[in-house]
């Protein structure tokens, strides 16, 4: 069995909207919560005052109690925790949305996806790359339990649609005729508090980072610092490279309406 840790940016307003989630499997979480919680314990000995929760937003523009930690050291702390992540095996799934695109479709009521919001469509889609990649995987190893933060307003819906997904979404992974919908996916997603799920953390910082990297390779935003296009450029690189696969978050062959759906909307530069 496995827990998909998610976290989303970009919904505010920004061009681009990125969910990322941290796969991993159960029997190795509490060397993970463990080594996480070590890590926070080095930040706020730095920084002498304890931190409970790691924001990106924050902790990236140097905003807060980030402030007396300078740009080159929380550089290099992005680096170990990227690292840290890497040694550990753990594998990533991400959605991008290009928001004008999503946007354009909704307004025109064109589109399989023109009656979804932006939050879902991210989530939907993450959804369907994870029982894409995880269906052929033996017994019930690869059933995964969603968990989000519990600061989003759509709880319902969301949980309404992964129970009873619309027919078109079967194509994205390929649904057998004995087969249930979406059967990788135990019960229902959990909403939690971001403080005690370390993990969500870590998505929040992977989504940050990949948004950043696709506005900045898609030209819709230009770099806040002088190294930061090729900082992230490597970031995002090493991230990219821990994901379950392009194939099964992008199809190349063979795509299917429901994976097209999701390639209209994304930035260029995932495809």
């Amino acid at each position: 069995m496995k827990f998909c840790y998610v976290d989303e940016t970009g919904i505010g307003g920004e061009p681009i909207a990125v969910m990322a989630g941290i796969v991993v499997d159960a029997h190795r979480m509490h060397l993970t919560k463990t080594h996480w919680g070590e890590l926070l314990d080095v930040l706020s000995n730095i920084v002498g005052q304890r931190i409970n929760e790691f924001h990106t937003h924050k902790f990236y523009g140097g905003k807060g109690i980030w402030k007396q930690i300078d740009g080159p050291q929380r550089a290099e702390i992005i680096t170990a925790v990227i690292n840290w992540m890497a040694a550990r095996k753990h594998k990533v799934v991400y959605s991008a949305v290009l928001v004008s695109a999503l946007n354009e479709q909704i307004d025109e009521g064109d589109g399989i996806l023109s009656d979804f919001t932006l939050w879902r469509t991210l989530g939907f889609h993450l959804a369907l790359a994870l029982q894409r990649a995880h269906q052929g995987e033996s017994k019930t190893k690869g059933h995964t339990v969603l968990v989000f933060d519990e600061e989003v307003h759509e709880k319902s819906e969301y949980t309404s649609l992964l129970l009873s997904p619309p027919d078109w979404s079967d194509e994205y992974y390929n649904r057998g005729k004995k087969q249930n919908p979406l059967d990788q996916l135990i019960d229902v997603p959990h909403f939690v508090d971001s403080e005690k799920v370390e993990l969500v953390q870590v998505a929040d910082l992977y989504a940050f980072i990949l948004r950043r990297h696709f506005e900045m390779a898609s030209g819709l935003e230009e770099p806040k610092y002088a190294d930061e296009e090729e900082k992230i450029s490597e970031w995002s690189s090493a991230i990219l490279k821990q994901t379950i696969s392009n194939a099964n978050i992008y199809p190349k062959t063979k795509v299917s309406a429901a994976a097209q759906a999701f390639r209209d909307v994304a930035p260029p530069c995932c495809l």
